[in-house]
């Protein structure tokens, strides 16, 4: 039977059941404008996803685990650019002894389980099951339950939907918000939180910030809400607003604003 068509017709999750029912092999592809994520199953069970529109944040992941350090990470890129590109990131970890084979899956599984989340707030887009085919061979790959998989994924969409009333329309560019003198700010703030600032450029709306974070999308949606309310982030005004790419001078201040405030926080530390 072949499995293709609209989601606005079979949603991402009844479109994982039916291949989780039939314990289909094969590659699940769908695409939304110009993203579009694959997912491998074996006999209904998610063993792989990515997308190959979005850069590769495992060496990211790895590095806010502190399981390897950023100069680690330049080194391993090299050598997979000068092998091909042929081998995947982790799996030139894992040989040359940067991290063991069971913190590389850890973190394959938080990454692949994000992927999926990410489809089940995809409300429109093409679909189409490649039986028995994988686009790529895959050196490590993981059994994750496709059900447990669809029943998180859900919860997370509903909890992304709440947070959602909270925020600005997406399409809101965010930047930030140029402190004066010693303006205290009532919030201890996170990783997760700067992570989040560094993004709001003034150029990226609140769904790029999301979609750019290599955090977990709820709690980036999270930090925003929070940032907001303690005024370390506000909207830009409107499109007229926006900040040119060659307005440096305004950029830097921005960034002289939030190492300033990070400098504080130091030396109350």
């Amino acid at each position: 039977m072949d499995l293709q068509g609209r989601i606005e017709k079979f949603n991402v999750p009844e479109i994982f059941q039916l291949i989780s029912a039939g314990k289909r092999t094969g590659t699940l592809g769908i695409n939304r404008n110009e993203q579009s994520v694959m997912v491998y199953f074996r006999n209904g069970q998610i063993i792989y996803a990515y997308s190959p529109n979005r850069r590769n944040r495992l060496g990211e992941r790895l590095i806010a685990k502190g399981l390897i350090e950023p100069k680690t990470l330049e080194l391993t890129l090299r050598i997979q650019k000068e092998s091909g590109g042929t081998k995947r990131l982790g799996a030139i970890l894992v040989e040359t002894n940067r991290v063991s084979k069971d913190q590389l899956e850890t973190i394959l599984k938080e990454q692949i389980s994000d992927t999926i989340y990410r489809l089940m707030s995809w409300d429109r887009g093409l679909f189409k099951f490649y039986d028995g085919k994988f686009p790529t061979e895959e050196d490590i790959t993981l059994a994750l339950s496709t059900e447990n998989l669809i029943l998180e994924g859900v919860r997370r969409a509903d909890e992304m939907n709440r947070l959602k009333e909270k925020l600005p329309d997406f399409s809101s560019r965010l930047q930030l918000k140029t402190m004066v003198g010693d303006t205290p700010v009532e919030m201890k703030l996170t990783t997760g939180d700067w992570n989040t600032m560094a993004l709001c450029d003034g150029h990226r709306d609140i769904g790029r910030i999301i979609s750019d974070s290599s955090n977990d999308p709820i709690e980036t949606m999270k930090s925003i809400i929070r940032l907001l309310a303690v005024n370390l982030i506000e909207k830009t005004a409107d499109d007229t607003d926006r900040i040119p790419v060659s307005d440096i001078a305004v950029f830097e201040e921005q960034i002289d604003s939030l190492i300033n405030l990070l400098n504080r926080f130091l030396e109350k530390a």
